[in-house]
Protein backbone atom coordinates (compact mmCIF):
# COMPACT_ATOMS: atom_id res chain seq x y z
CA UNK A 1 0.00 0.00 0.00
CA UNK A 2 3.09 2.23 1.12
CA UNK A 3 5.58 2.72 -2.00
CA UNK A 4 9.28 2.19 -0.23
CA UNK A 5 10.38 5.67 -0.87
CA UNK A 6 7.46 7.37 0.90
CA UNK A 7 7.98 5.10 3.92
CA UNK A 8 11.42 5.89 4.02
CA UNK A 9 10.59 9.41 4.13
CA UNK A 10 7.71 8.72 6.98
CA UNK A 11 10.21 6.82 9.31
CA UNK A 12 13.18 9.61 8.76
CA UNK A 13 10.55 12.26 9.53
CA UNK A 14 9.37 10.52 12.39
CA UNK A 15 12.95 9.64 13.86
CA UNK A 16 13.27 13.76 13.88
CA UNK A 17 10.50 14.37 16.40
CA UNK A 18 10.07 14.45 20.45
CA UNK A 19 8.31 12.42 21.62
CA UNK A 20 6.32 12.23 25.06
CA UNK A 21 6.32 8.62 27.34
CA UNK A 22 2.94 7.05 27.33
CA UNK A 23 4.13 4.49 30.22
CA UNK A 24 0.93 3.86 32.62
CA UNK A 25 -1.65 1.65 33.73
CA UNK A 26 -5.34 2.19 32.75
CA UNK A 27 -8.57 0.93 34.58
CA UNK A 28 -8.90 -1.19 37.24
CA UNK A 29 -9.66 -5.08 37.91
CA UNK A 30 -9.92 -7.15 34.78
CA UNK A 31 -9.95 -4.10 32.47
CA UNK A 32 -6.20 -2.86 33.30
CA UNK A 33 -4.14 -1.74 30.22
CA UNK A 34 -0.75 -1.24 30.45
CA UNK A 35 1.35 0.89 28.30
CA UNK A 36 5.00 1.23 27.47
CA UNK A 37 5.66 3.32 23.82
CA UNK A 38 6.15 6.88 23.03
CA UNK A 39 4.00 9.11 20.83
CA UNK A 40 3.87 12.34 18.89
CA UNK A 41 0.81 14.06 17.67
CA UNK A 42 1.59 17.58 17.39
CA UNK A 43 1.67 17.49 13.31
CA UNK A 44 2.19 20.63 11.41
CA UNK A 45 -0.51 21.74 9.11
CA UNK A 46 1.27 21.00 6.19
CA UNK A 47 4.14 19.07 5.11
CA UNK A 48 4.59 15.61 4.47
CA UNK A 49 2.31 13.82 7.12
CA UNK A 50 -0.31 16.05 6.61
CA UNK A 51 0.08 15.44 2.70
CA UNK A 52 0.32 11.83 3.61
CA UNK A 53 -2.96 12.07 5.65
CA UNK A 54 -4.73 13.56 3.35
CA UNK A 55 -3.09 11.65 0.08
CA UNK A 56 -4.60 8.30 2.13
CA UNK A 57 -7.59 10.07 2.62
CA UNK A 58 -8.44 10.35 -0.83
CA UNK A 59 -6.77 6.52 -1.66
CA UNK A 60 -10.03 5.25 1.16
CA UNK A 61 -12.67 8.00 -0.55
CA UNK A 62 -11.52 6.17 -3.85
CA UNK A 63 -12.23 2.96 -2.54
CA UNK A 64 -15.66 3.97 -1.01
CA UNK A 65 -17.02 5.34 -4.03
CA UNK A 66 -16.65 1.85 -5.72
CA UNK A 67 -18.79 0.22 -2.99
CA UNK A 68 -22.07 -0.91 -4.04
CA UNK A 69 -22.52 0.23 -0.03
CA UNK A 70 -21.30 2.88 1.86
CA UNK A 71 -19.71 1.57 4.79
CA UNK A 72 -19.82 3.77 7.43
CA UNK A 73 -22.62 5.43 9.27
CA UNK A 74 -21.25 8.97 9.02
CA UNK A 75 -18.49 10.37 6.12
CA UNK A 76 -15.11 8.94 7.12
CA UNK A 77 -13.39 11.98 7.47
CA UNK A 78 -9.73 11.04 9.88
CA UNK A 79 -9.49 14.22 12.03
CA UNK A 80 -6.17 12.63 14.08
CA UNK A 81 -2.51 11.73 13.31
CA UNK A 82 -0.26 9.84 16.16
CA UNK A 83 3.30 8.21 16.11
CA UNK A 84 3.86 5.70 18.45
CA UNK A 85 7.69 4.47 18.68
CA UNK A 86 7.97 1.43 20.27
CA UNK A 87 11.27 0.18 21.35
CA UNK A 88 13.26 -2.70 22.23
CA UNK A 89 12.57 -3.78 25.76
CA UNK A 90 9.27 -1.85 26.15
CA UNK A 91 6.37 -3.32 26.78
CA UNK A 92 4.06 -2.22 23.86
CA UNK A 93 0.71 -2.12 24.78
CA UNK A 94 -1.43 -5.05 26.68
CA UNK A 95 -5.04 -6.29 25.08
CA UNK A 96 -7.27 -3.10 24.68
CA UNK A 97 -10.08 -2.10 22.77
CA UNK A 98 -9.55 1.79 21.41
CA UNK A 99 -11.72 4.32 22.91
CA UNK A 100 -15.27 4.80 21.74
CA UNK A 101 -13.90 8.56 20.93
CA UNK A 102 -12.86 6.74 17.50
CA UNK A 103 -15.24 6.25 14.92
CA UNK A 104 -15.84 4.34 11.60
CA UNK A 105 -12.02 2.96 10.85
CA UNK A 106 -8.60 3.40 12.79
CA UNK A 107 -5.41 2.59 10.13
CA UNK A 108 -2.16 1.68 11.74
CA UNK A 109 0.85 1.90 9.41
CA UNK A 110 3.87 0.42 10.32
CA UNK A 111 6.37 2.42 8.75
CA UNK A 112 9.42 0.57 10.65
CA UNK A 113 10.59 -1.85 13.40
CA UNK A 114 9.41 -5.45 14.07
CA UNK A 115 6.78 -6.21 16.45
CA UNK A 116 4.14 -8.39 16.83
CA UNK A 117 1.12 -7.27 16.33
CA UNK A 118 -2.04 -9.27 17.52
CA UNK A 119 -5.99 -9.36 17.21
CA UNK A 120 -7.96 -11.35 20.00
CA UNK A 121 -11.20 -12.08 21.72
CA UNK A 122 -10.88 -10.03 25.24
CA UNK A 123 -8.24 -8.46 27.74
CA UNK A 124 -6.81 -11.97 28.57
CA UNK A 125 -5.51 -12.01 24.58
CA UNK A 126 -7.64 -14.97 24.24
CA UNK A 127 -7.54 -16.50 20.36
CA UNK A 128 -4.96 -14.19 19.40
CA UNK A 129 -4.05 -13.67 15.47
CA UNK A 130 -0.61 -12.37 14.76
CA UNK A 131 -1.24 -9.71 12.19
CA UNK A 132 1.04 -8.72 9.09
CA UNK A 133 3.12 -5.75 10.60
CA UNK A 134 5.55 -5.96 7.46
CA UNK A 135 7.00 -2.27 6.90
CA UNK A 136 4.95 -0.49 4.37
CA UNK A 137 1.34 -2.60 5.47
CA UNK A 138 -1.92 -1.03 7.04
CA UNK A 139 -3.74 -2.87 9.86
CA UNK A 140 -7.30 -1.62 9.76
CA UNK A 141 -9.34 -1.96 12.61
CA UNK A 142 -13.20 -1.60 12.82
CA UNK A 143 -14.53 1.35 14.51
CA UNK A 144 -18.21 1.96 15.82
CA UNK A 145 -19.78 2.97 12.75
CA UNK A 146 -18.67 0.49 10.47
CA UNK A 147 -21.49 -1.28 8.66
CA UNK A 148 -23.74 0.04 11.45
CA UNK A 149 -22.36 -1.72 14.20
CA UNK A 150 -20.73 -1.09 17.30
CA UNK A 151 -17.43 -3.47 16.75
CA UNK A 152 -13.93 -2.48 18.58
CA UNK A 153 -11.84 -5.42 18.40
CA UNK A 154 -9.34 -5.75 20.71
CA UNK A 155 -5.49 -5.52 19.68
CA UNK A 156 -2.17 -6.10 21.81
CA UNK A 157 1.71 -5.08 20.99
CA UNK A 158 3.87 -7.45 22.39
CA UNK A 159 7.71 -8.55 21.60
CA UNK A 160 9.49 -5.78 20.26
CA UNK A 161 12.45 -6.40 18.37
CA UNK A 162 13.71 -3.48 17.10
CA UNK A 163 12.54 0.21 16.73
CA UNK A 164 9.45 0.30 15.36
CA UNK A 165 7.03 3.62 14.50
CA UNK A 166 3.62 3.22 13.92
CA UNK A 167 1.35 6.12 12.23
CA UNK A 168 -2.33 5.87 13.16
CA UNK A 169 -5.06 7.56 11.69
CA UNK A 170 -8.52 7.89 13.43
CA UNK A 171 -11.61 9.99 13.05
CA UNK A 172 -12.45 11.36 16.59
CA UNK A 173 -15.87 12.13 17.67
CA UNK A 174 -15.52 14.63 20.75
CA UNK A 175 -17.98 14.86 24.24
CA UNK A 176 -17.54 10.82 24.86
Amino acid sequence: MLTESARQALQQAAEGFDYEPEVKTIGTGDRIVRTDYSVFNQFPEAGLYAEFKQAFQSLIDQACARLDDYPFRTPLQFTELVLQRYAPGQLGITPHRDSLRAINLIALVNLSGQAEFYRCDDRQGTNAVLLNTTPGHVIFLRAPGFRNTSVRPFHFLTNIRSTRYSLGLRQRIENR
